[in-house]
């Protein structure tokens, strides 16, 4: 193995590097115009299977590490780089030993930077016990306490929002400054800040 190895050709490595940046190029290309997001196989396989699977701790795979880019990035680094370096002389075996360590490198680089894109998402709710201590403005009459609700516009996890709630006592008109002072009911209840 090692002698195969040590004859490896520089034209094997050249063929694996063009091989795999025309399709990391077609990859980049196709994400641009959003080609190839959802890929759906179609199959019908028969047979039977009993399995028993405990997933109540739940399955956690946060770093996926053989992505079909990361595997193609992996094919592009270790390419190139055994075609620079046997192209130096250096002896074969050790070219093979330092490509694939590069293209390990570009595996996990390529995965870690899809984990880290993965957690710039937000879902867009709300957490209501941010507005406690918030200040806004009564969009909507609130009557008194016990008598119905009302609506206030509150900046609440950097939006402007509009929530229904209720007065602490007395009634509060439409434009007056008020102060979220607590949750009852799933209802905000406010004051008036005088």
């Amino acid at each position: 193995m090692i002698a195969f190895l040590e004859n490896l050709s520089t034209n094997a490595y050249l063929y694996i590097a063009i091989a795999f940046t025309t399709f990391f190029i077609l990859q980049g290309v196709f994400s641009l115009f959003g080609i190839g997001d959802q890929f759906e196989l179609d199959s019908d396989f028969d047979g039977d299977l009993d399995a028993h699977f405990d997933l109540s701790d739940g399955v956690s795979m946060t770093l996926h590490l053989f992505s079909i880019r990361g595997v193609i990035a992996f094919f592009v680094m270790f390419g190139w780089t055994g075609y620079f370096l046997s192209n130096n002389g250096i002896n074969g075996f050790l070219v093979f030993v330092i490509s694939f360590i590069a293209g390990g490198i570009m595996l996990f680089l390529v995965s870690l930077i899809y984990f880290l894109m993965g957690k710039l998402s937000q879902n867009g709710t709300i957490n209501i016990k941010d507005a406690i201590g918030r200040t806004g403005t009564a969009y909507m009459p609130i009557p008194e306490r016990n008598q119905g609700t009302g609506k206030i516009q509150i900046i609440v996890g950097e939006t402007l929002q509009t929530l229904d709630c209720i007065s602490k006592d007395k009634g509060i008109k439409t434009g007056q400054q008020i102060k979220v002072i607590g949750i009852n009911n799933n209802m905000l209840e406010v004051e008036e800040i005088e």
